[in-house]
């Protein structure tokens, strides 16, 4: 029986991928390369903002030093406010780069299930073995097993990154922080120019 599912070429080793009902396979391939250079902007702009927001705390502080304690704690209040926006478009960046490292990850997820699988065994035969005394095998079963469970969050949850994605407030704080980011390089101008004045 013939279906009508296209056939691509996979990147390793010249493996045939069948694509998805609806061409998501193909989807994909055309929102990856976007979500790579919106999440380049978003890092860029970020840096662009904590740049700024340092420049303008400097200046602030170089120029029209505090005196009091409230002025120190203004200032403190001021350079972070300043930064907010900055860390939030990294932050964006960073889940966008998530995104774009999935289907690397879905491809290796096979081996990272056999890699954990393996260590739980080992895990498993040295708490059995009777070599050594009990109190000698658990500080380094305890490790082994605390570093399993630590990188078990990507092997239960692949797409665990990805849910900022899905929170409207995270997608609007980003949009303001987009906005804000251009205003507060300009203010970092301003400040500057007043500075020298």
């Amino acid at each position: 029986m013939q279906t009508n599912v296209p056939e691509q070429v996979g990147r390793r080793q010249g493996a045939v991928v069948r694509d998805l009902p609806g061409g998501a396979l193909a989807t994909l391939g055309r929102i990856l390369p976007l979500a790579a250079g919106v999440g380049r902007a978003a890092r860029r702009l970020g840096l662009l903002g904590l740049g700024a927001a340092a420049a303008i705390a400097l200046i602030v502080l170089v120029r029209w030093t505090p005196g009091d304690g409230g002025e120190w704690a203004g200032l403190a209040i001021l350079a972070v406010l300043l930064a907010v926006p900055a860390a939030v478009l990294l932050s964006f960046s960073f889940v966008l780069g998530e995104v774009v490292e999935l289907p690397d990850k879905l491809r290796s997820y096979p081996g990272l299930t056999r890699e954990h699988a393996e260590e739980l065994q080992a895990i498993a035969r040295d708490a059995k073995a009777r070599e050594r005394p009990a109190w000698r095998r658990l500080p380094g079963s305890t490790w082994r097993l605390a570093t399993l469970v630590r990188s078990a969050r990507e092997l239960l949850a692949p797409h665990a990154p990805l849910l900022p994605l899905l929170n409207v407030w995270f997608l609007l704080a980003t949009v303001v922080a987009a906005l804000l980011v251009p205003l507060v390089a300009v203010a970092a101008l301003v400040v500057l120019l007043a500075a020298v004045a």
